[in-house]
């Protein structure tokens, strides 16, 4: 996603201002130019060009210079460090954070040798590229001390990190997915981090890959990888042709076969991804493994649904596709009990063959083979459930609240403990496709809050945890329903006065993208891209995503099934 909350860049002005100064961007006092790859270390489409100190600079030029050379990571970002004395040039680490600013920045002067600068920010990327968004800005403030080092005044002390605007964060950053497993090692399981767009990214993405999933996930517990402790790059990552040659230190060949498999089907799903890597070379000290990939059937990779919608129309259960409904394969008994049991929600996995179906009456749940649904919570004002990959359904009501998950099959059902920030009264939630996440929404006296929990589960795959999650506060009057787009993308509908609901989409580990919106819309449901994903409206009209706009189709449904 190369252009980054575009939208906001007008609302900015011009730039940042510190003072009388701009700053954290391309800065007004130096020239800063777009232009031809001069040097060999990076392959971006766009390039900075900050200027160094200039003679007899004033404190505050110091640390305006310094801000804006964030800009430049030619040679280390070697500019950024002619406004630092040798030793705080030696010690500065501009990779511990990025801060992405949208607002205008103040710097106040404290004692003769102190600059405070506040920046208004809405994003961070953190040193392993973890990126958090939050729609509205917050400030963060940066302490310098300066000294003079031959009559010049420079940067003694300083925070690490640096600052970009956000047209300069989209233009050298990019984002890119690293490949981990669940728990059971059974799928594997998205996480998306940001890094600088030059030729350090692909050894940049193994190094991370190495380090492990993101903490906020609970490593080793809801995520896994099949990388062992000390394992280590020998070299950067180098292209011969087509091909990443990643050479690895022995820890890596002191594992068993099933692990090194695992290892390359993480190093292939993460570095295929990269338009100029269409394969991979594992080696350990230079020497070359070869290491199969494992069988398709003993890690799901890409846990592909049905790409037409999947609706109830009138006492019909099937996928629309022009026009036509055309049931699942081996559904017959399910279909029966939807006519029995005239469901208002539901949610169907046609790989596991089950599925969820809420009525007036409470939650039942089936496998296709069984002869008849089974009843599994009886609580009044229940929201849609959900159903994963290991064949739960988590069930909610807003009127007796309580998480509760039912096994389908053996249908015991227990409660599972909210994290703590999560409304027990959510409106709707449901599960990632791999299994390792769960999204909900709901509204609190501030809003409305998007959270997004890591799930913890045992040998069989029984969730006995949810960690703490993260929490976004988003504009809006009242909640409608959430659901996973893919992989890494969740959707809201939050209705925002005045009879209009905002369709808004927000990449776990990215930004958020307001898709317009789509009168009175009641429910959405994902597919395998944003071009699968279907809203209705409260009259039962189907949307569909055309360009910048919904499309309404001829067609009229009574509700969306979840499909897992």
């Amino acid at each position: 996603m190369k252009r980054l909350r575009a939208s906001l860049v007008a609302g900015l002005g011009a730039f940042l201002v510190i003072v009388l100064v701009a700053c954290a961007q391309i800065p007004l006092s130096g020239p800063v130019q777009e232009g031809n790859q001069q040097e060999d270390d990076t392959v971006q489409d766009i390039r900075y060009y900050p200027a160094g100190p200039e003679t007899g600079a004033s404190r505050e030029e110091i640390v305006q210079g310094f801000i804006d050379a964030g800009t430049g990571s030619q040679d280390d970002y070697a500019i950024a460090r002619e406004f630092l004395t040798d030793s705080a040039a030696q010690s500065w680490t501009p990779e511990q954070r990025v801060l992405v600013s949208d607002g205008q920045a103040s710097m106040k002067a404290g004692t003769s040798d102190e600059i405070t600068v506040s920046v208004p920010t809405y994003g961070e990327v953190d040193r392993h590229g973890v990126y958090r968004e939050s729609v509205e800005s917050s400030a963060a403030t940066l302490e310098f001390s300066l000294v003079q080092v031959d009559g010049e005044w420079r940067i003694s002390e300083l925070p690490d990190g640096i600052v970009l605007i956000q047209q300069a964060f989209a233009d050298l950053f990019e984002s890119h997915t690293l490949v981990f497993f669940d728990g059971q090692q059974r799928f594997t399981s998205p996480d998306l981090r940001w890094f600088p767009d030059d030729t350090r990214n692909l050894t940049r993405a193994v190094e991370e890959l190495l380090a492990g999933p993101a903490e906020w996930m609970l490593p080793g517990d809801a995520v896994t990888s099949a990388f062992p402790e000390g394992a280590a790059l020998m070299s950067s990552v180098r292209l011969n042709g087509t091909t990443a040659v990643v050479n690895f230190s022995e820890a890596v060949s002191n594992t068993s076969a099933s692990a090194l498999s695992l290892m390359r089907l993480q190093l292939e799903q993460t570095l295929t991804a990269f338009p100029e890597v269409s394969s991979i070379e594992m080696q350990v000290n230079g020497a070359r493994l070869d290491v199969s990939l494992p069988s398709a059937d003993t890690v799901i990779t890409s846990p592909q649904v049905n790409s037409s919608p999947l609706v109830q129309q009138g006492n019909t259960l099937g996928y629309l596709s022009g026009g036509a409904i055309t049931p699942p394969d081996g559904s017959e008994n399910v279909l029966a009990e939807v006519e029995r049991l005239e469901p208002i929600r539901g949610a169907l996995s046609a790989s596991r063959q089950t599925v969820a179906l809420l009525t007036d009456n409470g939650t039942y749940a089936m496998s296709f083979g069984d002869a008849q649904a089974t009843f599994i919570d009886g609580r009044g004002g229940q929201v849609e459930p959900a159903l994963d990959n290991w064949d739960w359904v988590w069930t909610q009501s807003t009127t007796d609240t309580g998480l509760y998950l039912t096994k389908i099959g053996d249908y015991h059902t227990f409660e599972i403990r909210l994290p703590q920030g999560i409304s027990p009264e959510f409106v709707s939630h449901q599960v990632s496709r791999d299994g390792t996440r769960i999204a909900f929404l709901y509204e609190t006296s501030d809003g409305v809050e998007l959270a997004i929990a890591p799930i913890v589960r045992d040998e069989s795959g029984t969730p006995i945890l949810l960690g703490d999650p993260l929490i976004m506060d988003l504009p809006g009057e009242e909640p409608n329903d959430v659901a996973w787009v893919d992989s890494t993308s969740v959707a809201m509908l939050i209705s925002s006065g005045e009879g209009t609901t905002d369709v808004r989409l927000y990449q776990v580990g990215g930004n958020f993208t307001t898709l317009g919106s789509i009168p009175s819309a009641m429910q959405t449901a994902g597919s395998n891209t944003l071009a699968g994903m279907r809203v209705i409206d409260r009259q039962g009209t189907l949307y569909a995503p055309r360009g910048t706009r919904w499309q309404a189709s001829d067609v009229v449904v009574t509700f969306l099934y979840a499909q897992v």
